[in-house]
């Protein structure tokens, strides 16, 4: 146990500065028993919510609203409908899920709502995948280029339901377009095995600059689904980042041909932005 572990409750109740916050969001992941003990409260405010027939509170825990009472001060105020709840809670943990339905993630958790997005590679994830014209992040060097702003901040209940519903490509998705690449990876490592996970895995890389290493992982995945789009998409980022650019060029014509709306029309201009560097490698120096 380290200092953070002592702020889980001062987190839950948005008791915490911005700086603390942050902190403990990126002790999180590391700490299995803050990991385990916020699910439990999560669980917890959730059923107390659903059973007093209140429903979801929809904001971020760890930033209340003040006309939203805080879990901690809900608890001191219902004592004695909490207690029988937290029995009821673990005398029905199977048949809970079957009763409850299946909340809705909100769209700021996939930046839905977002007319342009900051991060170049594909995730796997439908929602997060849908196209919006690429901006560069601030403070990705690229000067004089028109740049995102930083993402709203991230909630965490609906990463706790996923949590619960082992939706593992959505929270993976989720920590990556908000720029929180360590929880990302920590959950990939969870992840069981599929064609999806090597592609988010090649999205680490790639952002990590594994350009040989998010190759080796898409390979197999466009051998195995030559209609992959989001692995030819991430493959022929890293071919050009290779200087690949006949490779590159040949895998973002694939992803045009596959018509999908705003990712053909930009696969299209990579494909004829790496064709052009292509053919600038190939000419002769000059004598």
């Amino acid at each position: 146990m380290n200092a953070h572990c002592t702020k889980l409750h001062l987190f839950m109740d948005g008791e915490l500065s911005e700086a603390d916050a942050e902190g403990f969001r990126h002790h999180l992941p590391r700490c299995p028993g803050c990991e385990g003990g916020l699910r439990d409260l999560l669980q917890l405010e959730l059923l107390a919510a659903r059973a007093l027939g209140t429903g979801v509170v929809e904001q971020p825990v760890e930033q209340p609203r003040s006309n939203v009472v805080t879990l901690g001060a809900w608890v001191r105020r219902n004592a004695r409908v909490v207690a029988p709840l937290a029995l009821a809670a673990s005398l029905c943990a199977v048949m809970v899920p079957r009763m409850m339905p299946v909340a809705e993630v909100p769209a700021v958790v996939f930046l839905e709502d977002q007319s342009t997005r900051a991060l170049e590679a594909r995730v796997s994830h439908p929602r997060a995948d849908k196209w919006r014209l690429y901006v560069p992040m601030r403070g990705s060097g690229n000067p004089g280029a028109e740049l995102s702003e930083s993402p709203p901040p991230l909630p965490l209940r609906p990463l706790a339901e996923m949590e619960e519903r082992k939706e593992f490509r959505g929270i993976v998705a989720a920590y990556v377009l908000h720029g929180q690449w360590q929880q990302a990876q920590a959950v990939l490592v969870r992840e069981p095995a599929s064609l999806s996970r090597d592609n988010d895995l090649a999205v680490v890389a790639l952002h990590e600059g594994r350009f040989q290493d998010a190759l080796s992982l898409l390979d197999p995945v466009v051998r195995a689904d030559p209609e992959h789009a989001q692995a030819l998409w991430n493959r022929g980022l890293a071919l050009f980042e290779l200087k690949q650019y006949a490779r590159a060029a040949r895998d973002f014509e694939q992803v045009a041909a596959l018509g999908e709306p705003g990712w053909s029309d930009e696969a299209r201009k990579r494909m004829g932005n790496a064709l052009k560097q292509a053919q600038q490698h190939q000419a002769p120096a000059a004598p």
